[in-house]
């Protein structure tokens, strides 16, 4: 048995997810892609949201499937009850075949040492398990390339125990805006379709698209697409589709001040002194470092908001601390309230503004944010 200790009092960092703001960004993506089926992209830790809770309400909100990068994670649903289908984006290894069998997950498929370990796997335990056959159109992570494929499925369509649902490909540059190529791109794999159906393999389930082609493109969007980090509230491109859809933030970080202190001028804060006071200022300490998965690229930039106003980052975050400038906060006192993510009184930092200061992306920022953080859902 795991011990889980009852405690008085919690950490006081914390990320908040509005569940509401969820369920609507879901919705508001299922009136765009009413002719296809949405698959909710809920991987690593449902981009930080909390991979069981947010696998739940997905479902509940009218995702038709999830997507997932890992065995453990698809099975960490099944186990808590959920039941529609979870498909593993991610490569896997043939030793995870029994486990995909087992948990009856979705695996996408583009070696025959994968197929051949599934089929072995699925006559073991009596079952037909769906695949999905994924196609290299110009990213060049995985996947089968264009001439390849034919050969492939001569080999492997017909191995025993396994049923080719889908086939799919993911675009390397719809985010930037590229759409030469992501036109070059699906034209290929549509050319792969048409071949492999001319030879028999057919496939019923095709989808290309993640969070940009669901917005952008409904002339893409086939048989389902795989909406990610949008459905917490954020467009990859926001210039170009903040007019699209609607989408509300789905996460606030909080924490308080935990220690307020004055210091002289020329005085060095924090490892390395790569701060300097150039007055008397009063520094505070936010709980939350590196090792909570707050960037250590964020040392010496940007902001928490403290009583409404925009306290700067100083010095170098650490493993379990950052150093914030509060010297111009009126009536600034140990226990107040910190956002590091969302707003407070008429300010606001989002993901977005972290994402500026780290020269990032915005699923980083989220993604990286660490178990130790506890998540409250409101």
């Amino acid at each position: 048995m795991i011990y889980s200790p009852t405690l008085a009092a919690y950490h006081p960092t914390t990320a908040e997810i509005n569940l509401a703001a969820f369920h609507q960004n879901i919705r508001n993506f299922k009136r765009i892609v009413y002719k296809s089926m949405l698959m909710a992209v809920i991987k690593t830790n449902a981009y930080g949201h909390g991979t069981v809770q947010i696998g739940k309400e997905a479902v509940r909100a009218g995702a038709d499937r999830l997507g997932v990068t890992t065995v453990e994670e698809g099975a960490l649903l099944r186990g808590n009850g959920i039941n529609v289908p979870i498909h593993v984006l991610n490569s896997i290894t043939p030793e995870q075949a029994a486990d995909v069998v087992h948990y009856d997950l979705i695996a996408s498929v583009f070696s025959y040492r994968l197929a051949e370990a599934i089929s072995e796997a699925a006559t073991q335990q009596q079952k037909t398990i769906s695949v999905h056959l994924k196609v290299d159109t110009g990213l060049h992570r995985f996947g089968l390339e264009s001439h390849e494929v034919i050969p492939f499925c001569e080999r492997a369509y017909n191995l025993p125990g396994l049923r080719w649902e889908g086939i799919y490909t993911h675009f390397s540059s719809a985010d930037e805006g590229d759409e030469e190529t992501t036109e070059k791109q699906f034209d290929l794999f549509l050319d792969v379709v048409d071949k492999l159906d001319n030879q028999g393999f057919t496939f019923p389930i095709r989808h290309v698209g993640g969070s940009t082609i669901a917005i952008e493109r409904p002339d893409l969007h086939l048989e389902m697409v795989r909406p990610g980090v949008a459905l917490f509230g954020y467009h990859p491109a926001p210039t170009r589709q903040q007019d699209m859809i609607p989408l509300k933030h789905v996460m606030t970080l909080r924490s308080k001040l935990i220690h307020v202190r004055a210091l002289a001028p020329n005085t060095p804060v924090g490892y390395g002194g790569s701060y300097v006071t150039t007055e008397h200022e009063k520094i505070a300490v936010v709980p939350i470092g590196h090792g909570d998965g707050y960037s250590r690229a964020l040392s010496n930039k940007g902001a928490m908001l403290v009583r409404g106003h925009r306290a700067k980052i100083v010095g170098t975050i650490s493993l379990d601390q950052t150093l914030i400038d509060v010297t111009n906060i009126p009536d600034v006192a140990e226990g107040d309230e910190v956002v590091l993510i969302g707003k407070q009184g008429t300010d606001e930092i989002s993901a977005y503004d972290v994402t500026d200061w780290m020269d990032s992306i915005v699923d980083e920022v989220v993604s990286s944010l660490t178990e130790r953080i506890r998540r409250v859902y409101v």
